[in-house]
């Protein structure tokens, strides 16, 4: 593929994944809700043993899976399909190779983040799609990465934007709880000024959602382009 008509693709990537999220809409926004129920049961956890081990231990345990979960929700989406709930806990039934995969993913990322921001960006691209493939395809955990390695191949400046959208709205756009004090006794703070409410409301249920879309699209172009026997050879190598 010419890179003129990869760029092309990685445009029609952004208005496809509108319409997919206003049409899926109404089946998406109880799976929406119920994930962003999900993502704030730790909170709870600190207000009652005022330490962040016990929302820590949640996190890894419980929202992660359900994170990596929606990553097969959007795909079903972008394939013509409806949001389930099903989808959403589709990391439970593979949850020992999911949660390596996302936990490894993050730590590649973070890894690189704190040598330099650059390494960190790269990583991320480069395997981005393991998460995808652990719950979409059932892959292992080294065959994730290498697949996702092979499918980012050429791609990866295309897939820059959406990652750095995402990044930009969830560091930006403010929460309604948010975890203040020291470190040794940290309490939860609320905040439900209408601004905060708006934006949080946003962000969980329109914006993310749509750019986790995009992606999905991505992850689908890119599993069904010529390339995908490639990365199934380099993984079987």
């Amino acid at each position: 593929m010419e890179e003129i008509e990869k760029d092309r693709a990685a445009i029609g990537w952004f208005p496809a994944a509108w319409d997919d999220y206003v049409s899926a809409l109404p089946r998406l926004l109880p799976v929406l809700l119920l994930q962003t129920a999900i993502t704030a049961g730790g909170l709870p956890l600190i207000k009652t043993w005022h330490s962040l081990l016990p929302s820590a231990l949640y996190s890894v345990f419980i929202t992660t899976p359900v994170a990596t979960g929606s990553c097969l929700v959007y795909v079903t989406i972008a394939r013509g399909g409806q949001a389930s709930l099903r989808d959403l806990f589709s990391a439970f039934p593979v949850y020992p190779r999911a949660l390596a995969v996302s936990l490894g993913l993050g730590l590649l990322t973070l890894g690189g983040l704190l040598a330099f921001v650059i390494p960190g960006a790269i990583l991320y691209l480069t395997y981005c799609f393991s998460e995808y493939l652990v719950v979409d395809r059932r892959t292992g955990v080294r065959e994730s990465f290498a697949i996702s390695r092979a499918l980012t191949e050429g791609w990866k400046l295309r897939l820059l934007p959406i990652a750095l959208l995402l990044l930009a709205i969830s560091l930006l756009a403010p929460e309604v709880a948010r975890i203040t004090g020291p470190l040794k006794t940290p309490e939860v703070t609320l905040d439900f000024r209408p601004w905060t409410v708006v934006s949080y409301l946003l962000k969980n249920l329109v914006f993310i959602p749509w750019l986790s879309l995009v992606m999905a699209r991505a992850y689908v172009f890119l599993l069904s382009a010529p390339a995908f026997g490639a990365a199934q050879d380099s993984a079987d190598d």
